[in-house]
């Protein structure tokens, strides 16, 4: 059984990190923009596109299998969890690794950006988060993570004046945030703590097979259109792109805390039933929306003076035209948010979530391969359609499984 802390002693914490990691995109960035050119701050928004991609296959589905089962386990099921997560990652990050230098050397003109690819894309792929949503740590945890994130600021600002330097901070500050959590993972474990085991590897793999290519899908509405974006659109395009699109994905991540807080809750709710549970998902639900419509219209009061702040390096006239339309991502998926866990968290709604997903995905990197998409604003209509089609695929599943599961029953 898991012991989940209240909100008011979690959220503290948590949102201090959470204002930290809207920070970076909205201070960085530009600055890199700047620093970079277009042309360069465009291949470095195409390297971070694929590192992240990449990344999910290291993540392995896990994020979303282990949790479920996780908050349910005793001791010793979370030991063997862990066992399972640790080693299929191992597996994971070799061929990641492999694959992710096999990309670098085709399309890159140095070995060494390959090297920081294949690095950035497996080390990214390693956080704990997992364990930590599940056993009701991520509060204790943040202080930890806030204190890297101001160090990674600093140095960033400091040292990142080429594409090889911004990419390896990276890869050492999240390399060694996912160490520290392993290391509060394995603290955890009843002895013996080793983490590897040959035989966990194997079940570990199907574990997060199971929700894996669900991670994927949903990584391609984020990266993926982006990274087949990147084959056809001049670089200056992506960079405008990737820039608007981290803005918006920067807000959204700052919910993620609180989502980490509220998925445990709804699957523990689950014992009352899947009505109570998707009272207490509908509630949330509710909240993510308005407060979604509420950074919407904050963003179009304050962008006159958002503007005016911009580096000189940065068209604010073609960046709000992009923001004009990934911006309405804000209610469309806050909202949406607590419904898709409450899918999740279900196990009965497995199947319709898989779909969604990867309807979405296939839909928006078609799209964008025969629309042959040359302009930012035009990627970023596509992104919105696809998070759309997402959210209606899924109601359109749940009603199904319902109304088969009543009429299979009469």
């Amino acid at each position: 059984m898991s012991t989940q802390p209240s909100m008011r002693q979690a959220l503290p914490a948590v949102y201090a990190v959470a204002a930290l990691r809207v920070f970076f995109p909205l201070a960085v960035l530009p600055l890199m923009a700047v620093r970079l050119g277009p042309d360069e701050f465009g291949r470095l928004s195409q390297l971070l596109v694929w590192a992240t991609l990449l990344s999910v296959l290291v993540e392995g589905g896990f994020a979303a299998a282990a949790t479920r089962h996780a908050v349910r386990a005793d001791a010793a099921q979370r030991a063997e969890l862990a066992r399972q997560v640790f080693s299929a990652r191992c597996a994971l990050s070799v061929a990641v690794g492999l694959l992710a230098l096999a990309i670098g050397g085709f399309t890159l003109p140095g070995w060494q950006e390959a090297v920081l690819l294949s690095v950035l894309a497996c080390a990214s792929g390693w956080p704990a988060t997992w364990y930590l949503q599940a056993t009701g740590q991520l509060h204790r945890f943040a202080f930890t993570e806030g204190a890297i994130r101001v160090v990674w600021l600093a140095a960033l600002v400091a040292g990142a004046h080429s594409v090889d330097a911004y990419l390896l901070l990276n890869a050492v500050a999240i390399g060694v945030m996912s160490w520290l959590g392993w290391r509060r993972v394995r603290a955890d474990l009843p002895p013996p703590a080793a983490l590897w085991s040959r035989a966990d590897c194997r079940s570990g793999l199907a574990l997060g097979g199971t929700m894996l290519p669900v991670s994927l899908a949903g990584a391609a509405y984020a990266y993926a259109l982006p990274a087949v974006a990147a084959v056809q659109m001049p670089r200056a395009e992506m960079g405008l792109y990737y820039l608007a699109d981290r803005w918006v994905r920067a807000l959204l991540m700052a919910s993620e805390p609180l989502t980490q807080l509220v998925y445990p809750r709804i699957v523990e709710r689950f014992r009352l039933g899947a009505r109570a549970a998707l009272a207490l998902a509908a509630r949330w639900a509710a909240a993510g929306l308005a407060a979604g419509l509420l950074a919407l219209a904050a963003g179009a009061l304050l962008w006159p003076q958002i503007a005016q702040r911009l580096p000189g390096g940065v068209n604010a006239e073609a960046l709000a035209a992009v923001l004009a339309v990934s911006a309405w991502m804000l209610p469309l998926l806050l909202g949406w948010k607590a419904i898709g866990l409450w899918m999740l968290g279900s196990a009965r709604f497995d199947g319709p979530y898989r779909a969604c997903m990867i309807a979405g995905a296939v839909v928006g990197v078609g799209a964008v391969a025969l629309l042959q998409v040359q302009q930012a604003v035009v990627l970023a209509r596509v992104a919105l359609g696809v998070e759309m089609l997402v959210i209606v695929v899924a109601l359109a599943g749940i009603v199904w499984r319902v109304r088969w599961a009543s009429t299979s029953t009469t």
